[in-house]
């Protein structure tokens, strides 16, 4: 930290609303597990209760961006959503778990860390508040907090999915260049590939609606050349999405080999 580092302390959303518009340049932390340093003006957020709930209603939950992630996993696994518990428990450790919040891991600056993946594949939306409006944002184009708005919700739908796979890529209990999430759900109906899901998220994140509506109708099992031509039309996909980006290139051949794994589960 910083000698010079100035930390404030919010009781309420209220006090986080007057404290941005008072002090210049504030920042709002949190568990700061991923900070090596604290801005030099921070807010702590971390105390105010009506950003730290779970609320489970018939299609989906509503997470306080507040709750550390062992409270998510003190949840019966049985009402998440399988990709999502998955991703929760394979960060980090106990210890980090127990001061990691659901805002830092997805509100990250630099990096797509681990739940982003899980959330932007099952559809989840943020809920932004700022002193006058509130507004929502799909994950999926989710790309920061706009000023003068803080997160207040995170809104996960609970659908069944028949195939469901989460793989975290990279180190064990840490992130670096070369760490990635990947998520694959797929529904049939009659023999009929009838929902598909796709999203990859490290250095970059990805998730193509034409590359899942390529596959959606399909027969069962698929084809020989039906996969081929999906592999190669994911791999055009990547290559577009990830072209701003410097990403290793191992994560390529990892994302390939994970979406033909799955894409033979359907088979």
């Amino acid at each position: 930290m910083c000698k010079d580092s100035q930390i404030y302390y919010a009781n309420s959303l209220n006090d986080i609303f007057y404290q941005m518009k008072s002090i210049p340049g504030i920042r709002l932390v949190s568990g700061c597990t991923q900070k090596k340093h604290i801005p030099a003006v921070s807010l702590c957020v971390r105390n105010i209760e009506e950003l730290n709930f779970s609320r489970k209603y018939e299609r989906f939950f509503e997470f306080g961006p507040e709750i550390t992630l062992s409270s998510i996993l003190k949840i019966d696994p049985a009402k998440l959503p399988h990709v999502f518990y998955e991703a929760v428990k394979s960060i980090a450790n106990t210890n980090i778990r127990n001061i990691a919040t659901l805002a830092g891991n997805i509100c990250a600056d630099d990096f797509y860390h681990t739940l982003v993946a899980p959330l932007v594949a099952l559809d989840a939306k943020l809920e932004i508040q700022s002193r006058d409006k509130t507004e929502y944002i799909q994950m999926a184009k989710f790309n920061g907090i706009p000023k003068d708005f803080v997160l207040t919700k995170v809104i996960v739908p609970t659908d069944d999915w028949e195939v469901a796979f989460f793989k975290k890529l990279g180190p064990l209990h840490a992130i670096d260049r070369n760490s990635a999430s990947f998520v694959f759900l797929a529904n049939t109906v009659k023999g009929q590939l009838s929902n598909l899901k796709i999203a990859f998220a490290g250095p970059f994140c990805l998730r193509s609606f034409d590359l899942e509506n390529s596959l959606v109708g399909s027969y069962l099992p698929l084809t020989r050349t039906s996969i081929e031509d999906f592999l190669k039309l994911a791999e055009e996909t990547y290559d577009s999405e990830s072209a701003k980006t410097k990403v290793p290139p191992i994560l390529k051949n990892q994302f390939l080999n994970l979406l033909k794994y799955s894409i033979e589960q359907l088979t």
